[in-house]
C-alpha cells in the first residue's frame, strides 16, 4: 500500500505545511476512521495495563523516528543526555533522523511519497499530514492508536479521561488518537506530581520603561494614554510603535479595544470576521491618524511575520518605544546579551491597552497546552505495537517530566529540598565553560525538551532568575491576565473539501483585506468614501460561505465525542 502513495503526496504536504495547525489542517471526515488498531476478537481478552514498568523490555529494541531538529553543538538528537538516559532506563532505543527547519517541509513530502517511512514522525507544527490524521490511516500510513491508548497506555489514557479541554483537541473528529500530543506542564518537585497548566501567552505589549522613566510618565493604561506616550517618545527620542505590515499589532492589540479582530472571532457563540465591521473601520482610521502623525515606525510595510518580535530590529534599535515581544527579550535582556550598549536599557511588558481603564483586555494569542504530535507509522509491525505504546505512554510521567526540565540527576540537575525548585541546575548548565556558549544551549543537550509526552514550561525561570531577568516571569504574569475568549478554538479545523473550498476562496479575500488595510492608514485611499466599496467587495467574493465554514468547524469541534467514551 506504501507504494500507492504518489509525489502529489509530497506537494500537499509542501502546500500545508505553512498554514496555521490550528486553523485549517484538521482531521478528513470522510467517514472513515481508519483501520482498528486490533479486531474486537482480539482485545475482548485483554485487560487495559494499569501502570508501565521499567524496562519495558527485556531484550533490547530500535525503533526510528524523524524530526525537523538542528543544533549548533549536537549533530543528532540521539546525542542529547536526557534521551541517552530514556533509552536506559527503558531498553529502548530511538534511531534518530534529524533534518534542519529550513528543509524539512519539502524532504517529509519527498520522504512521505516515497513510501519510506520511519516508525515515528514528531510534527514541529509545521509537518502535518495532508488532509488530516484520519487521512493518514485511511491512506495506510498511520496507525490508529485508539485501542492502543486503551490498552497500553495508562498514563495517556487516564490524562485524557480527566481532562476534557485536552482530549477534545487531542481527538480527531472521528473520535480516535491518531497523534500522540506534548501537553503543556511543569514539575512540582516539592509535591512529586506534574502540574498539568497551560503555558500563559509568551508574548505582548512592551515599553520603554527607562523612558517612561526620564519623561516621568506611568505606563500606559487606555489608548489615549498610549497616544499621550508615543507623543512624548517621538519627541523627546524620535522614536515610535512597530507593528506588522498588514497594519496590526501583534495578538491584535489596540484593534481588539474595538470589539473585533482582524480575522474571525467569537461573537455571543457564533463565528464573526472582523474586517467589515465598524470596529474596523474605528481602528483604521485611529491607525491613519497616528501615522500622520508620526507615532507608528514609517516603514512598517516592509515588516515581515517575526520582525516585531524581533527586539533586535525594533527595540535595541533605539527607534521602536512601543511593540511586542517575547518574555525572555523584557528587562535588560537586551543588553545583556549585547545588542545594545545602553546601559539603561530596560523594556518592560505591559498589560494591552483598553478603550476605558476597567475594560477587559481582549487579545488573540493563545498558547495550545496539546500540541505538536508524533505519529507512529505502520512501519511498525503489528507485534510490536505494544511495546511501543507502552515507551511512548512512558512519556506522560512524573519520571520523564523531571528528564524532559531538568536532565540527568547529578550531571545537569541536583536536587535542593531547600530551593523553591527543588531540582536545581549545576553549574555545567548555569555557568557554561565554552566561551560565547548560553545556558539555554546547555539546557538543549541535556533535556528533552520539545518530544513527545510533557513539555515543561516554567523550568527556564530558575534561568531568568540567575541572570536577573525577572521581567520575563513577570511578563508570563502581565500577559497570562489578557484573555483570549473572543478567539475560534485553535484546533478546529476543516476537512479536506472543506480546506481546498476555503483556501480557493478566502486567501484572495485575505490579501484584498490586508492591501485595503494598510491603503487606509498610509491614507492612499480615502476610508470615508471607500470603506462600503470595501465592505461590499469583500461580501461579493463571498466571505459569508468561509464564514459559514468557519462556523461548521467550530461546531464539529464542540461535539466531538471519544470513542473510549462512548
Amino acid at each position: 500500500m506504501k507504494k500507492l502513495l504518489t509525489l502529489i503526496l509530497a506537494l500537499s504536504i509542501c502546500c500545508m505545511a505553512f498554514v496555521s495547525c490550528g486553523d485549517d489542517t484538521g482531521s478528513s471526515s470522510s467517514g472513515s476512521s481508519g483501520g482498528s488498531s486490533q479486531t474486537a476478537e482480539d482485545t475482548e481478552e485483554l485487560e487495559p495495563l494499569t501502570e508501565i514498568t521499567l524496562p519495558i523490555t527485556e531484550e533490547k529494541m530500535t525503533f526510528t523516528s524523524w524530526r525537523g531538529w538542528s543544533d549548533d553543538y549536537l549533530s543528532n538528537y540521539g546525542e542529547v543526555a536526557a534521551i541517552q538516559k530514556i533509552e536506559e532506563l527503558t531498553n529502548i532505543h530511538i534511531d534518530y533522523t534529524c533534518v534542519p527547519g529550513t528543509a524539512a517541509v519539502e524532504k517529509y513530502g519527498l520522504m512521505l511519497a516515497a513510501g519510506e517511512w520511519p516508525d515515528m514522525i514528531f510534527d514541529n507544527g509545521q509537518l502535518p499530514y495532508p488532509g488530516g490524521e484520519e487521512a493518514g490511516v485511511s491512506d495506510g500510513v498511520l496507525w490508529n492508536m485508539t485501542d492502543y491508548v486503551k490498552y497500553y497506555m495508562p498514563n495517556y489514557r487516564t490524562l485524557l479521561e480527566d481532562r476534557e479541554d485536552i482530549r477534545r483537541i487531542v481527538i480527531t473528529d472521528e473520535g480516535n488518537n491518531v497523534g500522540l500530543y506534548m501537553i503543556r506542564t511543569y514539575v512540582d518537585g516539592h509535591n512529586q506530581q506534574v502540574v498539568i497548566e497551560n503555558e500563559p501567552n509568551w508574548c505582548g505589549m512592551a515599553i520603554r520603561r527607562d523612558w517612561l522613566e526620564e519623561l516621568n510618565m506611568e505606563v500606559p493604561v487606555t489608548v489615549d494614554d498610549l497616544h499621550e506616550v508615543l507623543v512624548a517618545f517621538k519627541e523627546n527620542y524620535g522614536a515610535w510603535m512597530d507593528f506588522h505590515a498588514t497594519g496590526i499589532l501583534g495578538n491584535d492589540y489596540i484593534l481588539s479595544t474595538f470589539g473585533v479582530t482582524s480575522s474571525y472571532y467569537m461573537d455571543n457563540g457564533k463565528v464573526a470576521y472582523g474586517p467589515t465591521t465598524d470596529g474596523y473601520k474605528a481602528y483604521c482610521e485611529l491607525m491613519r491618524d497616528w501615522y500622520a502623525e508620526g507615532l507608528i515606525n514609517p516603514d512598517f510595510t516592509t515588516n515581515n511575520g517575526w520582525y516585531v518580535m524581533s527586539t533586535n530590529e525594533t527595540f535595541a534599535t533605539e527607534k521602536c518605544g512601543v511593540g511586542v515581544a517575547l518574555h525572555g527579550q523584557c528587562g535588560k535582556a537586551l543588553y545583556d546579551q549585547g545588542s545594545t550598549d545602553n546601559p539603561d536599557f530596560y523594556l518592560e511588558p505591559m498589560y494591552g491597552v483598553v478603550a476605558e481603564e476597567g475594560d477587559e483586555i481582549q487579545v488573540t494569542f493563545q498558547a495550545n497546552i496539546a500540541l505538536q504530535p508524533t505519529y507512529v507509522t505502520t512501519s511498525v509491525p503489528e507485534e510490536e505495537m505494544p511495546i511501543l505504546a507502552q515507551w511512548l505512554d512512558w512519556h506522560y510521567t512524573y519520571d520523564y517530566d523531571v528528564l524532559n526540565a531538568y536532565g540527568v540527576e547529578g550531571v545537569s540537575y541536583e536536587v535542593d529540598p531547600d530551593s523553591e525548585w527543588y531540582y536545581v541546575y549545576t553549574d555545567l548548565i548555569k555557568y557554561p565553560e565554552e566561551p560565547g556558549r548560553s545556558t539555554g544551549s546547555m539546557v538543549t543537550a541535556y533535556t528533552t525538551c520539545y518530544d513527545v509526552g510533557f513539555m515543561d514550561w516554567k523550568d527556564g525561570w530558575q534561568l531568568y532568575e540567575l541572570t536577573g531577568n525577572d521581567w520575563s516571569a513577570r511578563a508570563y504574569e502581565i500577559w497570562g491576565e489578557e484573555t483570549d475568549a473572543i478567539m475560534l478554538p485553535a484546533a478546529a479545523s476543516f476537512t479536506s473539501d472543506e480546506s481546498q473550498e476555503y483556501d480557493d476562496l478566502y486567501l484572495d479575500i485575505q490579501t484584498y483585506v490586508q492591501e485595503m488595510t494598510v491603503s487606509f492608514i498610509l491614507g492612499t485611499r480615502d476610508i470615508d468614501a471607500e470603506w462600503q466599496t470595501y465592505v461590499d467587495t469583500v461580501n461579493g467574493m463571498n466571505i459569508a460561505r468561509c464564514i459559514e465554514l468557519k462556523q461548521t468547524s467550530v461546531d464539529r469541534f464542540n461535539s466531538k465525542v471519544w470513542k473510549l467514551a462512548e
